[in-house]
C-alpha cells in the first residue's frame, strides 16, 4: 500500500488496546506488513479475545497478546521488562487505548472522571516513558503514535455536551504530544513522536461508554470514518522517511462537520 514499509518488517510495535475497535485494526496491519506486535489489554477476558480476533500474515509477522493494564505501574514495568529481554526493546509504540464516559466534568461520576484520566492521561504518559527508556536501548531511532481525536483540537458540533470528559483528555493529549516532542529534542534523541486525529470513527467505544446519542442511527445519517481509515493513516506515517517528523495529522470524514 504504502512504499518504505519493508523497513518494519521483524521490528516490535506495541499497541495499547489491541484488542478491539481501532487498536485491533492496526495491529492486525502491522502484522501484515511482518511486525511482532505486542497487544497490550487490561483483562484476562479481553486478552483472549484478542486472540481469538487475529488471522495469520503473509507478512509472516505475529500478535503476542500481553495482559497489561496501562494505568498500573508494575504492568508496565513488568511487560516492558519482558519485551527487553525477549527482544531487545521496543521500536514502535501506538498508544490507543482510551475510555469514554457520558458525563460533565463539573457534575459526572467523579469515579468514571479518575477512569478516564488514569487511562487517557497517565497510561499515555507512563507507557510513553517506558517506550522510550525502551527504545533507547536499540539502535534504531523509534516511533510512538498517539491515537488523539479531532476532538483533541476543536469542539464537536454537538446539541448538548455529553462527553466532555472524554473531550478534555483528548485535549490533553494534544499539549502532551507537543511538550514530549520538544523535550526529546531537546535531549537530543532520535524518537519520533506523532499525533493522529480522526474525527469521528464508528467503533464500539461510544456503546461501552454508554454515550447514548452516537448510536447506529446516528452514524447511518452521518459521515464517519472507519477503523480501516485510522489504520491507514497509521501506515502512512509509518512509511515516511525516519529523516521526517510528523507532527501531527488531523483527518475526518468527507463533509463531516467540524
Amino acid at each position: 500500500m504504502y512504499k518504505n514499509l519493508e523497513y518494519w518488517k521483524n521490528k516490535v510495535a506495541i499497541v495499547t488496546g489491541a484488542g478491539h475497535g481501532i487498536g485491533a485494526e492496526i495491529a492486525q496491519d502491522l502484522i501484515d506488513i511482518g511486525m511482532t506486535v505486542i497487544g497490550f489489554e487490561p483483562t484476562e477476558n479481553r486478552v483472549a479475545e484478542m486472540c481469538e480476533k487475529f488471522v495469520s500474515s503473509k507478512g509472516m509477522g505475529q500478535l503476542v497478546p500481553c495482559k497489561c493494564d496501562v494505568s498500573k505501574d508494575q504492568d508496565l514495568k513488568n511487560a516492558f521488562e519482558g519485551i527487553v529481554d525477549t527482544y531487545g526493546g521496543v521500536d514502535v509504540l501506538i498508544n490507543n487505548a482510551a475510555i469514554g464516559k457520558e458525563g460533565l466534568i463539573s457534575t459526572g461520576d467523579i469515579s468514571d472522571l479518575k477512569n478516564v484520566i488514569d487511562v487517557n492521561i497517565y497510561g499515555l504518559i507512563a507507557c510513553t516513558r517506558f517506550a522510550i527508556q525502551s527504545m533507547s536501548k536499540k539502535e534504531d531511532a523509534g516511533l510512538i503514535i498517539n491515537i488523539n481525536s479531532i476532538c483533541g483540537h476543536y469542539m464537536p458540533p454537538f446539541a448538548e455536551p455529553k462527553i466532555n470528559m472524554y473531550i478534555a483528555s483528548k485535549r490533553t493529549m494534544t499539549v502532551i504530544n507537543k511538550l514530549i516532542k520538544d523535550e526529546l529534542k531537546s535531549l537530543k534523541c532520535k524518537v519520533r513522536v506523532t499525533s493522529i486525529s480522526p474525527g469521528i470513527v464508528r467503533t464500539g467505544i461510544f456503546k461501552t461508554a454508554g454515550i447514548k446519542f452516537l448510536d447506529e442511527e446516528f452514524f447511518e445519517k452521518n459521515p464517519h470514518l472507519t477503523t480501516k481509515d485510522v489504520s491507514n493513516v497509521v501506515l502512512m506515517v509509518l512509511a515516511a522517511p525516519r529523516t521526517v517528523q510528523v507532527n501531527e495529522v488531523i483527518f475526518h470524514a468527507l463533509h463531516e462537520l467540524y
